[in-house]
């Protein structure tokens, strides 16, 4: 342990001065590192709260604040207030920001490639394999901590790849596949992801989708692997909530399980809340509203990556639209997984402003963008 810990002091301290982290302009710039960071992080993520970025970067809120304000000064963001929520201002880059982060973006690009350059190329793939390595082996173990308002948090990483870290966590006994690669049991659901997206590992990844299509959740896109095609990919905006906000109505509602998978998967079917099998009752929190023994809306949980629990599987049936059914379900599913300590999350198509503005007013806010990428073997 003592030479471990000494040989990542060591490391720090060589890299802190590698990338001038000790400087005041950052890479000859006018910005500090910090200031980098903080415009790398919002044009990677917009629209983004300021309770995100401070999370992500573990800033003190003060010190944010004032660097947000340097860059409204700058003109370098905007923060227009959410329509459903007044307290909600998401930041977004203007076109002059986005010509100040692509300038700082392309001169760290150029800086590394330098350095780069001087490596044969087996030593550039050794070095991509032991900086991957060590952020595994730091990144994984993570330990939810608890924040200003007493909730336990996870690392938002985890979110980064929310396939791969629920099936290689707590969703693994749920899964089949290699150490390398690994998909939900084809009858719970088709989502799927690799331990890292190199082209091998994704052509094993393609192999375990023999029958259906294959879902996956990344931050990055991913190009098709070698025997699969993409059929399908979206944008999608990633939402997390600290809080979930008062219920203005209630409804009668019961768990749902195996004894109502037929009517689960007869109003997914109906509805297309998004991928659904027989077995998605598996994945557990299942709640719903019947009508006359009819089950007619539900709402339950599906990806679990870390410390975090994704809510899905959220539909009403056509004739029962328009009662609060949806935001009722889903704040008692959001709220039980508050109460065990977990924090949830969803994901909606970034064109999907109706349901935005519905989870906004949940209490959900926007993390990041991720990919949607659906592939078929050929």
């Amino acid at each position: 342990m003592e030479q471990t810990i000494e040989a990542v002091r060591t490391f720090n301290r060589f890299y802190t001065r590698y990338v001038g982290a000790l400087d005041a302009r950052f890479l000859g710039s006018d910005m500090s590192l910090p200031e980098a960071r903080l415009l790398l992080e919002i044009a990677r993520r917009e629209p983004v709260q300021a309770n995100m970025l401070q999370d992500e970067l573990d800033l003190d809120r003060g010190y944010l604040s004032r660097m947000v304000s340097r860059f409204e000064q700058r003109e370098w963001i905007s923060r227009d207030r959410s329509a459903t929520d007044s307290r909600s201002r998401p930041i977004r880059l203007t076109p002059a920001g986005r010509a100040a982060f692509a300038a700082i973006d392309r001169r760290q690009h150029d800086v590394i490639a330098a350095a780069l350059s001087r490596l044969t190329p087996a030593e550039q793939h050794d070095l991509t394999e032991a900086l991957s390595l060590a952020r595994c082996l730091l990144a994984a173990p993570t330990t939810p901590h608890a924040d200003s308002d007493g909730q336990r948090r996870a690392s938002l990483e985890m979110l980064d790849r929310p396939v791969w870290n629920a099936l290689a966590g707590r969703q693994a006994p749920l899964s089949i596949g290699t150490p390398n690669a690994r998909r939900f049991d084809p009858a719970i659901g088709p989502f799927g992801a690799a331990r890292r997206n190199t082209a091998g590992r994704l052509a094993t990844l393609a192999r375990l989708s023999a029958t259906d299509d294959l879902w996956l959740v990344e931050k990055e896109p991913i190009a098709a692997p070698d025997g699969a095609v993409i059929v399908h990919s979206a944008e999608c905006l990633q939402m997390v909530a600290a809080h979930v906000s008062e219920q203005d109505r209630s409804f009668p509602f019961r768990d749902l399980g195996e004894a109502d998978a037929a009517d689960m998967l007869a109003l997914a079917t109906l509805t297309a809340p998004g991928p659904f099998r027989a077995g998605t009752w598996r994945l557990g929190g299942f709640i719903g509203i019947r009508d006359n023994g009819r089950l007619v809306a539900m709402a339950g949980e599906r990806l679990k990556p870390g410390n975090f629990t994704e809510i899905s599987g959220v539909c009403t049936h056509p004739e029962y639209r328009g009662r609060g059914y949806a935001g009722f379900l889903m704040r008692v599913v959001a709220k039980r997984i508050l109460a065990r300590g977990e924090q949830p999350f969803l994901h909606s198509y970034a064109n999907n402003a109706g349901a935005i503005a519905l989870y906004e007013s949940l209490g959900f806010r926007a993390h990041q963008r991720v990919t949607a990428t659906v592939i078929r073997r050929t």
